[in-house]
């Protein structure tokens, strides 16, 4: 989805001397903190600045709802953004459902549609995780399980939001990538578990670093 939202004044990102301005101003709203410390590594790694990708603190819980809550009352926030993305999972999440279709909603409504998109994983964001080792469509009964898996065969010590767990990840990103992509294209037959979308965010930010600074 590359839709821009309207013209937006960059009164805070005025050119000073030795300054550059953003190319584009990309919001990111995260369910938890692993999303969070996940996507800033990635951040840093492609050589982003954070006038271009905002990271947002979620001020409003680790609701799937509230995670789109957030991202709307943000998206004004600083003259608008041109693109905004809500990273949240399936687990056990009553409003996992109403989440999307909000997010829905507010990109396709008549005035003023946001640039919002879903960045989700069934059951949980560990399912990218696991991706960075293996291919594996196995169905998972809930986030517990891929944990363990990925303790068991790849990261024993393996903790949410570790520095040290994020870092060994980015060595192996493109690998996450391609087994995304394969299992998205399986998405149909395995029921849509395990599934995630968060390659799609990582390969917007790779477009955008290597997209010509302003």
């Amino acid at each position: 989805m590359d839709r821009i939202s309207r013209p937006r004044g960059r009164s805070s990102f005025e050119r000073k001397p030795g300054n550059r301005l953003p190319r584009s101003i990309t919001l990111i709203v995260c369910e938890g903190e692993t999303e969070r410390a996940y996507f800033e590594a990635a951040r840093l790694r492609l050589g982003l600045r954070p006038a271009e990708v905002v990271i947002a603190e979620n001020t409003h819980g680790s609701a799937p709802i509230s995670v789109v809550a957030c991202a709307e009352q943000k998206a004004d926030e600083d003259g608008g953004y041109d693109f905004i993305f809500c990273v949240f999972d399936r687990d056990a999440h009553e409003s996992f459902s109403r989440a999307r279709e909000k997010i829905n909603a507010l990109a396709g409504r008549r005035m003023k549609p946001l640039p919002i998109q879903e960045i989700i994983s069934i059951p949980c964001f560990e399912v990218w995780v696991l991706l960075h080792f293996e291919r594996s469509d196995a169905t998972h009964g809930n986030c517990a399980s891929v944990i363990e898996r990925i303790r068991n065969s790849y990261l024993p010590d393996y903790s949410k939001a570790e520095s040290r767990t994020t870092n060994q990840l980015m060595a192996r990103i493109d690998d996450a990538i391609d087994a995304a992509v394969w299992l998205e294209e399986r998405a149909n037959t395995n029921g849509w578990n395990p599934y995630t979308s968060a390659h799609r965010l990582i390969l917007h930010l790779k477009k955008l670093a290597s997209e010509p600074a302003a």
